[in-house]
């Protein structure tokens, strides 16, 4: 675990903005003791090297330079890794299909997640069987290289301790396999059993439709290109109904609202974070780094959102328009009005 350190003082871009949760009488330049931080980013994607390379060469080592003194700052660092993380093997599916997409990077591509500070990434995605099991293998084994716990549709969680404080991470996806969101019962139930065994529990939800059209968070199942990807709001409530603390969601590729649900935090989408040769657009360009100060038993201290923007060729810079913040407010004030949340500049 990473010394918590008074965030207050490594702010380097001027003015920040976050959220006043009900309960809370935390101030804006006031350090929060005896919490846990936990920084959480969206989707991140290396571009591919498959049929021609759109990997970053020269500029690979300094992707994350905007944002790296923050993610390093917290006790966790978590990131969607929408990427297999191998050499060779063959794909699992089409790529020239629609819709349809293969990610691939090299292995040692692992040594810039874990130099950007981050300690734990869900791999419970689509992507990660896009070379099928061999790339999923290869890039388990390349991750616990580099000492970066991960999340997967196999079973595996990630689990720390701060003093007596035991955390988990555990991931969930769509589709035919373990761990999917269209079997939310059998979501909850390991969610349920989990809660008993950690004083923290974080989930991950790979879920909910994609594309500019899916800015909006609804209480009903979503599709793309066909498939169940399940319903939001069913997921976070349920999971926190079942003893999750913080619930974290990507996929849509766009960010989304958030809420305190019975005083636990949930994001429903945190969009792209990098995205290395994409074609990104107005708002999955948005690139939200959300930091949560978390007591221990559960409840939210404070939040805030720093706002990056990837801008080509998709890695994230710091954002002096606040897009981020301000879409995510716009869209929780739209679809979620609680007088629980509070945005604050």
């Amino acid at each position: 675990m990473k010394f918590l350190l008074n965030i207050c003082k490594r702010i380097v871009f001027g003015s920040i903005f976050f959220l006043v949760l009900s309960g809370c009488n935390v101030g804006k330049n006031e350090p929060t003791r005896d919490t846990i931080s936990i920084v959480a980013v969206g989707d991140v994607n290396f571009g591919t090297d498959y049929l021609y390379s759109s990997i970053p060469s020269k500029d690979r080592d300094n992707l994350f330079n905007a944002c790296s003194k923050i993610i390093s700052s917290a006790d966790i660092a978590f990131c969607n890794l929408e990427t297999v993380l191998c050499s060779g093997g063959r794909p699992s599916k089409n790529p020239d299909g629609k819709g349809m997409f293969v990610f691939r990077a090299p292995a040692e591509f692992s040594r810039i997640l874990t130099d950007a500070g981050f300690d734990v990434v869900s791999i419970a995605n689509n992507h990660i069987r896009d070379f099928g099991i061999y790339g999923e293998k290869q890039t388990k084994d390349a991750l616990k290289s580099v000492g970066i716990q991960y999340l997967s549709i196999d079973g595996e969680i990630a689990q720390y301790a701060s003093g007596k404080t035991k955390i988990a991470f555990v991931g969930f996806t769509a589709g035919l396999r373990n761990r999917s969101v269209i079997n939310p019962e059998n979501v909850f139930n390991e969610i349920r059993e989990l809660s008993n065994k950690f004083d923290i529990l974080v989930v991950s939800f790979h879920a909910g439709a994609e594309g500019e059209q899916a800015l909006h968070t609804r209480n009903k199942t979503e599709l793309y290109l066909g498939e169940n990807r399940g319903n939001p709001v069913l997921l976070a409530h349920g999971a926190v109904d079942n003893g999750a603390d913080i619930v974290l969601m990507h996929g849509p590729h766009v960010p989304r609202g958030v809420e305190l649900y019975r005083n636990r935090f949930i994001a429903y989408s945190l969009g792209n974070f990098l995205n290395y040769g994409w074609k990104l657009n107005t708002h999955s360009k948005i690139a939200p780094l959300i930091w949560i100060n978390i007591y221990p038993d559960g409840r939210p201290a404070k939040v805030i959102i720093y706002s990056f923007i990837q801008n080509k060729p998709g890695f994230p810079e710091f954002d002096k328009q606040h897009r981020a913040y301000k879409l995510i407010k716009t869209l929780t004030d739209k679809d979620m009005p609680s007088q629980s949340i509070q945005f604050v500049e």
